[in-house]
């Protein structure tokens, strides 16, 4: 059985348009593409935040992170470890987004020793471990800041 030279170059320029497709799209996703920087962890906050629900403790804040998609909690700093891997298990009170390094998590929160959860809004940006922003519970609106705890110690 002889191949048709139409037939062989039929092939070869399927192969050869695939192959120059398949490097273009490697260099625009090489020059034009990043994953937004990891930021999943705990931050102990180093403000006061709702002081109705936290005392004089400042919350943990626990970020879970599948790209660009964040879940996250705050918890007082005393709780057990089991209960501060929810939020990294995707099981978090607060949902949001990273965009050009601002994040911004919205949702319900049972907070410390308050009851009932609450709705609540975090604004923040995270650089070299450290957190920054502002925390919106109801009409109230607390400055937030904070660090790694891997940046801790």
């Amino acid at each position: 059985m002889k191949a048709s030279p139409k037939t062989v170059a039929l092939y070869l320029g399927m192969i050869g348009f695939i192959v120059i497709s398949f490097g273009f799209i490697s260099v625009y996703g090489t020059e034009n593409l990043r994953a937004p920087t990891d930021i999943a962890g705990q931050y102990t906050l180093t403000t006061a935040v709702a002081p109705d629900c936290f005392g004089d403790k400042p919350p943990v804040l626990v970020i879970g992170q599948s790209g660009s998609y964040l879940n996250a909690d705050l918890a007082a700093a005393d709780l057990k470890k089991d209960k501060l891997t929810r939020a990294l298990k995707g099981n978090g009170a607060l949902n949001g987004q990273i965009s050009a390094g601002k994040i911004q998590l919205a949702g319900k929160s049972k907070l410390g020793s308050c009851k009932e959860p609450q709705p609540l809004v975090l604004t923040l940006t995270v650089l070299d471990g450290q957190v920054q922003g502002q925390l919106r519970l109801g009409s109230k609106v607390f400055p937030v800041t904070g660090n790694s705890k891997a940046a801790q110690g």
